[in-house]
């Protein structure tokens, strides 16, 4: 299944963010709180081609510690029905190409990559490359339990 990837970052109606938190509710990913909370970070969202929600994605800006730089901090979330079917790495692979356009058209300037948080037990289990061959995000260290990955953008300078 190919899922169609909507870049909607700073493109946020009342009437998407309800659909999302509706989504996120009613398939026990955030609690209401959270989802609204969330709601603002909205950056993809993925569709059946029938245009039925299957996936989310939200960036929050993130000064990453170890490394001493601001990254875009991406989390997804996918209907259980829909898991292990690509749909995630579809996600991450459009936010690494839409946000690497978006740094090199001098936008963000200060962000100079992407940072991942992986929750999922099955994602750290059957990929556990030090660099993912399809997204080329390389493995970083573990915070609170989850692996974490980066990936820079294109011509992205550490100084």
């Amino acid at each position: 299944m190919t899922p169609i990837i909507h870049f909607i970052f700073d493109q946020h109606t009342e009437e998407l963010k309800k659909e999302v938190i509706d989504f996120w509710l009613k398939e026990k990913a955030l609690n209401e709180e959270q989802a609204n909370q969330r709601a603002s970070q909205i950056a993809f969202i993925a569709r059946e081609r029938e245009g039925q929600l299957i996936g989310v994605s939200t960036i929050m800006k993130r000064k990453y510690e170890p490394i001493g730089k601001v990254f875009w901090l991406f989390r997804a979330f996918v209907a259980q029905k829909y898991r292990q079917q690509g749909v995630v790495l579809q996600l991450i692979s459009e936010a690494k190409t839409k946000l690497n356009n978006r740094f090199n058209a001098g936008k963000d300037p200060d962000v100079i990559g992407i940072l991942l948080k992986v929750q999922s037990p099955i994602l750290m289990k059957h990929f556990p490359q030090a660099t993912w061959p399809r997204t080329q995000f390389h493995y970083v260290g573990i915070e609170d339990g989850c692996h974490m990955r980066i990936s820079y953008f294109d011509g992205a300078m550490i100084e």
